[in-house]
């Protein structure tokens, strides 16, 4: 995992986040408005994509789906982030097609394991050869 994708209109966390992960050797390309950053992550095609759920002109929902409707983006792990924590809001994100959903505040180290070991998973899937009889 080299290139992270995150979206929040939250200027500050969006830069908090990036600065984060760029000190842990990651490339970041950062986005505050979801219509801009839709076609922008789609040419550039980075390996995870981390966005905010509550966001203006789109939500996280319909972002993460939008990116799932394009083919290069069927192994690519999104995680959906947000400050609510229901069972209804998790179910949103899984049916969008996020991988997972964080509630801020999180921590931050366990952000980047879980999006390393998904995206580990993803592509790197266990093969199961048939047995010789």
């Amino acid at each position: 995992m080299n290139h992270l994708a995150i979206v929040d209109d939250d200027f500050v966390l969006l830069n908090f986040l990036k600065e984060l992960f760029e000190a842990k050797g990651l490339h970041v390309s950062a986005f505050e408005d979801p219509v801009q950053a839709l076609p922008a992550i789609k040419e550039i095609e980075p390996d995870v994509v981390l966005a905010d759920v509550l966001m203006p002109e789109m939500n996280g929902f319909d972002f993460c789906r939008a990116l799932r409707s394009d083919k290069a983006f069927t192994r690519t792990p999104i995680f959906l982030m947000s400050a609510k924590h229901s069972i209804g809001e998790l179910s949103k994100s899984m049916m969008a097609g996020a991988d997972d959903y964080f509630i801020k505040p999180f921590q931050t180290d366990d952000i980047y394991t879980q999006m390393l070991q998904t995206y580990t998973k993803k592509n790197n899937p266990i093969v199961i050869k048939p047995s010789d009889g």
